[in-house]
């Protein structure tokens, strides 16, 4: 082809563009309108709401951009609670191509001052999206390369409205290649409010269920780091946690990891290393946890528990309900988790069963926590000499041989049933026994103070005159018929003053009214 022709095909096709030029510019308002109508439309049928948009421009130079701004969703048109969506601004970025052909293909979306406020489960409005006869797929083929969000706010709307909502704020939504046909990579990073920690999601959502939004599935990893149990009153410790999760949003399994450095009560000065195992069903729409099963390990005690952390109320947070077993723990670890002291003042093996109840309030942990169990520990040791003497001796005079000095008499299993409400702890049923006694008891102990209150029986093979020596003992014989009951003494004690300063002493004023005990070990 002669240079002549090149200049003049050039020419032509030169022509040709800025004839497409002006004519797409003189067509900008009239396509600006079309796309506006049919986004309004769109979101109206899908929602099922009142859309309300300040501002829609339209850019054709370079590409085509959309910039719209002030969009707000109102479900039923209803004014009386938050909007469903709004978006300070969306920006969408796409090449007039790729516009054009029979798939749509949209370079990306930006999501500027997304704020997303959910219906309650149950409630008349939890139905926010409607069922179509159209295959969203067929009738929409659109494909957004990326959609991005910063800062944005999912607020879960509680039952009662008099409720405090809790929100997740989701520092940065990235999401490659959503189409309503397939799942869509993405990746998040949201704040978690209690306890106060950054979570990190990696996975794949989708593909879109328009029947049933909840059903919509997600697969996907997580990791939660560096989490302040100091928001949680009465605990402190920092958690980072690892796993997976796998469902629709309406029932996600998930499994994973935790660890606590660091973990402490606030009654007790000894943080320690917590590690837990756990697998869960989460209700992605509300929040609310169903746990399968939570091994947690401390030092050499292991516990495993079950139960849900559930919102039941209009008070602030959620209930935790849970049903705790172990079969071997650790006497000295549960000692060094829950009571402040320089060590622990025995050690042996223990088995406990207790239901953990933490209400909704404001309270401290400690302060709301409610427990109702029952336990038992063999193998008891005491690391106090004093009260190990103690023990020595009172087995001594049980059996009328006060004479002999300290061997570290052993004890038999120590049992009882327990329960805790407002930071205080109720014994009932206390019994242990060494060789020629045994003891009844219950009381209560405060968590806080270290008070003591306990009364009960001892009741001794020996009469009380055998339990000294010389002149005491022949004394001591005319109150011996008095205290002596089906071959038997019976003494009330009580223990009072704290843990760290206990005293020891009768009770003949208010004897503890307990169940019989267990014969004495002879």
């Amino acid at each position: 082809m002669s240079q002549r022709k090149w200049i003049i095909v050039s020419a032509i096709a030169a022509a040709l563009v800025l004839a497409a030029v002006v004519t797409l510019y003189f067509m900008q308002g009239p396509v600006q309108r079309i796309i506006r109508d049919q986004s309004v439309a769109y979101l109206k049928t899908r929602f099922h709401s009142d859309v309300e948009i300040q501002d829609f421009r339209l850019s054709l130079r370079p590409g085509v951009r959309v910039i719209v701004t002030g969009v707000v969703l109102r479900h039923n048109g209803r004014t009386d609670i938050p909007p469903l969506i709004e978006i300070r601004q969306v920006t969408l970025h796409a090449s007039l191509l790729k516009l054009l052909g029979k798939k749509i293909d949209v370079s990306s979306v930006q999501l500027d001052g997304l704020q997303i406020h959910t219906p309650p489960r149950g409630s008349e409005d939890q139905h926010m999206f409607h069922a179509t006869d159209a295959n969203l797929a067929e009738k929409y083929p659109v494909v957004i390369e990326t959609i991005l969000a910063d800062d944005a706010v999912l607020v879960p709307l509680p039952k009662d409205p008099n409720k405090i909502p809790r929100p997740f704020y989701i520092h940065h939504l990235d999401m490659e290649n959503f189409r309503f046909d397939q799942p869509a990579a993405f990746h998040a990073v949201l704040t978690n409010p209690v306890p106060r920690g950054e979570i990190d999601c990696v996975g794949e959502f989708g593909p879109w269920n328009a029947v049933e939004p909840s059903a919509t599935p997600i697969d996907a990893r997580f990791s939660f780091e560096h989490a302040d149990f100091k928001t949680l009153k009465g605990l402190s410790g920092f958690l980072s946690s690892k796993g997976k999760f796998k469902g629709p949003l309406d029932y996600l399994e998930v499994e994973g990891t935790t660890d606590m450095p660091d973990f402490a009560l606030r009654t007790t000065s000894h943080p320690l290393a917590l590690h837990t195992d756990y697998s869960a069903i989460v209700d992605g729409t509300n929040g609310n946890v169903i746990l399968k099963k939570v091994t947690a390990t401390f030092l050499n005690t292991t516990i495993v528990a079950e139960g849900e952390v559930i919102d039941l109320s209009a008070a602030k947070g959620r209930t935790i309900d849970l049903n705790a077993v172990s079969e071997k723990a650790r006497v000295e670890d549960l000692l060094t988790l829950a009571v402040k002291a320089d060590k622990p003042s025995m050690t042996g093996t223990a088995k406990l069963n207790t239901k953990i109840l933490i209400p909704e309030r404001d309270e401290d942990v400690i302060e709301r926590m409610r427990l109702d169990g029952q336990f038992a520990i063999g193998d008891i040791r005491f690391t106090n000499d004093q009260i190990q003497d103690r023990i020595d001796t009172l087995s001594h005079k049980a059996q009328g041989k006060p004479e002999l000095g300290s061997e570290g008499i052993q004890l038999s299993e120590f049992r009882g049933k327990f329960k805790m409400g407002n930071g205080v702890v109720k014994f009932s049923n206390l019994s242990f026994g060494v060789q020629g006694a045994s003891l009844s008891m219950a009381g209560t102990y405060n968590m806080d103070s270290g008070q003591l209150d306990f009364h009960g029986k001892l009741r001794m093979d020996a009469k009380i005159s055998q339990t000294v020596t010389g002149r005491k003992s022949f004394f001591l014989k005319a109150v011996d018929p008095f205290f002596r009951k089906n071959g038997l003494t019976e003494i009330p004690i009580k223990i009072t003053g704290t843990k760290d300063a206990p005293k020891y002493g009768l009770d003949l004023h208010d004897p503890a009214n307990q169940e019989p005990a267990a014969p004495a070990t002879k």
